[in-house]
């Protein structure tokens, strides 16, 4: 489960940076406070030293894990006798403390240095950095003695105002070592009305001999929960103060698989609590629909975040509406597009619903993410390196219905994130704009992004819900909730895409180096589908994007020139241009960083290199670049003779771990996916070449496969290597066949071929 990273307050860094001020001291002197404490807990499960025998062979054994959350509560655990500030405001904490038994060296390696995100696994909350962070940690050695490692060890690796993080060494681990240490976390709830969300994670890649949860909330607050996938009910009841106290305690937990193809909100075993604080009156919940404080509330079912996500679109579209914003902002992207359509010779008026909004897409992005009067400058050039998320879903929908379009807003579940019936919240939902009657879906999460293309996240899913609007003109704003003026319906399914839509080809052309040690490379790949964004955005330099762009929208003045009518952009011209020179200095490198990790071997010598296209338009929507390079490490000499471990050309392909290779829950892959190479190699003057009819592999059932067909001339070698996932999604008792292919990939990276001097 993706959690947020624990932040260090800044008082807790200075400490082993500056010396200690008067806060400093005070931090110290509370730190300390908490870990005597922590560690004079008298639970007997954090006295255990010994291991079953059916996890002796395991690498790591969580011997205990406990978190304790205190809000508010006249009896709390932690925290008794510390200061925080004010007193007026409201304190929400947690202490979590695990221990750890370390049988091998992978486990040692993997504790040896503890970062914060290693200590947010096991913390609940999802913390901003506003949170105080307090820290113990022990050891203790198979002979009995116990070391401590104190705070004054941290080392910071990161220092800015909006995040900090660090790291802590802890020397001298051995297999055998058992791990004892303690989060503390302090977060701060002084609002009108706050939220925490936090999470009971029931699972890890390791058993768990004891796991408990017990929280006690004053009664300030409200609470909304829910159990997902197996995991047991949450223990709710109060005490003689009206506290609301929350339990959780669970033995003999299995270890799961974390790491390969889960889609852990439907998966893994976990209970989602929000904790509310809310100081307004009886009249002002009502009002805002908030919780009751005292209460508890499980969550059942998705309808109540489904109205609130109704009701949250239609009060910013009828506020817009009456604004006048749809009207002037919607209206002027329109009047962009259809400009923009004469300017290279389509009649707007003329073309069919999806040409239409297929010249709004582009206008809508074109001023959103290009246009220097909108965009801060130079800051646009980093546009690419952003994910925009669900931020322009209803900006193109208000667009489309701006231009007399019929849109509708389709409301899904994340295939790989919460289940439709299961959603608690309105941010976990995705939305989608989409014309109704048409298979057209429209997705704007980066500059990337085309007309009629999902994201993979909703790649054939089913469950959707539709949302359209009411006419204002029709309705009396004011009169009644603004969600019941929201139409909410059965919405359309999306089609994912299959393998070949997904792809990797590369074409490769290859020649022995002068010298005889080296692979001369000639290039080209074509992207396709999922496979195309991250390589686009290290790849592609924006002032080419800029460009293509602006001629395939008829735009005559160039972003220089625009800029120059612009007081606020004017004099970003000079710091734009030398982003622009920059970047194309860097790009050498990028195509050199993108071939090393791709084909994991020593790049040297790039040339060549060059986008061949864009592949921003779903009129031409493949990514295709291509680059002449020398690859090192695949010749070796045998006297007169050489052998080319072709085989690595492919890179290291995924692995399956032992410890992963028995699974029963089912996969849940990114996307549907093929690699594709088409090899070319020129046997050099006076060699024969031996070894290629052993090249020749063919795996294939119905989770995919894994095929090479190879063939030579007296001059040439031809190698097709094809490795096709056919679906994004396998049910568990489809694992072994999927296993089947890609171990013939895996076993593949040995093969070689012989070349013998005549």
């Amino acid at each position: 489960m993706k959690k947020t990273i624990l932040i260090i307050s800044l008082v807790f860094i200075l400490i082993s940076c500056f010396g200690q001020s008067k806060d400093q001291k005070k931090y110290r002197k509370e730190a300390e406070e908490m870990r005597k404490q922590v560690w004079a807990w008298n639970d007997s499960k954090f006295k255990i030293k010994d291991i079953p025998q059916q996890y002796a062979n395991a690498s790591k054994v969580v011997i205990a894990h406990h978190a304790e959350l205190t809000a508010d509560s006249k009896s709390r655990i932690g925290f008794q006798g510390l200061s925080f500030g004010n007193k007026k405001e409201q304190r929400l904490t947690e202490i979590v403390r695990e221990i750890v038994k370390l049988n091998d060296k992978n486990a040692v390696t993997e504790y040896s240095e503890l970062s914060f995100t290693l200590f947010e696994r096991s913390s609940g909350f999802f913390t901003d950095n506003e949170a105080n962070t307090y820290i113990g940690i022990r050891v203790t050695k198979p002979n009995g003695s116990v070391k401590e490692i104190y705070a004054d060890d941290v080392v910071l690796t990161k220092n800015e105002s909006s995040e900090k993080k660090a790291k802590i060494a802890i020397p001298d681990l051995q297999p055998g070592d058992i791990l004892d240490y303690f989060i503390a976390v302090d977060n701060e709830m002084n609002e009108f009305s706050l939220s925490k969300a936090y999470q009971i994670t029931l699972f890890d890649d390791a058993p768990i001999l004891n796991y408990s949860f017990h929280a006690e909330l004053g009664k300030k607050y409200a609470v909304e929960y829910r159990s997902f996938n197996g995991a047991p009910e949450l223990k709710v009841s109060k005490n003689s103060d009206k506290d609301i106290i929350m339990e959780v305690d669970k033995v003999n937990i299995p270890p799961f698989e974390t790491a390969l193809w889960i889609a852990p909100a439907r998966q893994l075993p976990f209970i989602q609590i929000n904790i509310l604080l809310s100081n307004a009156s009886a009249y002002q919940r009502k009002y805002w629909d908030l919780k009751k404080p005292g209460e508890t509330y499980n969550i059942k079912d998705n309808i109540e975040a489904l109205d609130g996500l109704a009701t949250e679109y239609s009060q910013t579209f009828y506020s817009e509406y009456l604004s006048k914003v749809y009207q002037t902002q919607y209206g002027q992207i329109v009047d962009h597009a259809k400009k923009r359509a004469k300017n290279i010779g389509v009649d707007f008026n003329s073309v069919s619903n999806k040409e239409k909004a297929a010249l709004l897409f582009y206008s809508f992005r074109f001023d959103f993410f290009f246009y220097p009067s909108i965009n801060e400058v130079p800051g646009i050039i980093k546009t690419g390196e952003i994910d925009y998320g669900n931020k322009y879903t209803l900006p193109l929908f208000f667009t489309f219905k701006r231009a007399g379009l019929e849109p509708a807003l389709m409301i899904s579940d994340d295939r790989k994130g919460y289940r439709m019936s299961e959603i608690m919240y309105s941010n976990n939902f995705v939305p989608t704009t989409y014309l109704k009657g048409e298979n057209a879906f429209f997705s704007l999460r980066s500059i990337y992004d085309l007309p009629f293309e999902t994201s993979a996240n909703i790649d054939g899913v089913k469950n959707t819900k539709s949302f359209t609007f009411n006419n204002p003109a029709n309705s009396l704003i004011g009169s009644k909730k603004e969600g019941e003026l929201t139409k909410i319906e059965d919405g359309p399914s999306t089609t994912a895409r299959s393998s070949k839509d997904n792809s990797r080809i590369e074409n490769l052309n290859i020649s022995l180096g002068p010298d005889q040690e080296i692979l001369s490379i000639k290039r080209s790949t074509t992207l396709k589908g999922h496979y195309k964004r991250d390589v686009q955005k290290n790849l592609i330099l924006f002032e080419d994007y800029y460009e293509s762009e602006r001629k395939a929208l008829g735009e005559k003045e160039t972003i220089f020139e625009v800029m120059k009518k612009n007081k606020n952009a004017k004099k970003g011209i000079d710091d734009l241009k030398n982003a622009f020179a920059e970047a194309r200095r860097k790009q050498k490198d990028a195509f050199t960083n993108d071939a090393k990790e791709w084909f994991e071997q020593d790049v040297t010598d790039m040339k060549d290199y060059k986008v061949d296209n864009l592949g921003v338009r779903h009129i031409s929507p493949d990514f295709v670049y291509s680059s002449s390079f020398n690859l090192n490490g695949l010749v070796k000499k045998a006297g007169s003779n050489f052998i080319v471990e072709i085989g690595k050309i492919q890179g290291q392909p995924l692995l399956i771990k032992d410890e992963q290779r028995k699974r029963d829950m089912d996969v849940y892959m990114q996307f549907a996916r093929s690699i594709e190479y088409n090899i070319e190699f020129t046997i050099p003057d006076g060699y024969s070449v031996d070894g290629v009819a052993a090249l020749n592999v063919k795996v294939e059932n119905e989770t995919g496969f894994f095929i090479v067909e190879a063939s030579n001339t007296d001059n040439l070698v031809t190698i097709k290597v094809i490795k096709h996932y056919l679906h994004n999604y396998e049910p568990g008792a489809n694992f072994d066949k999927l296993l089947q292919f890609i171990d013939a990939s895996n076993n593949w990276t040995s093969s070689k071929i012989l070349f013998k001097k005549k």
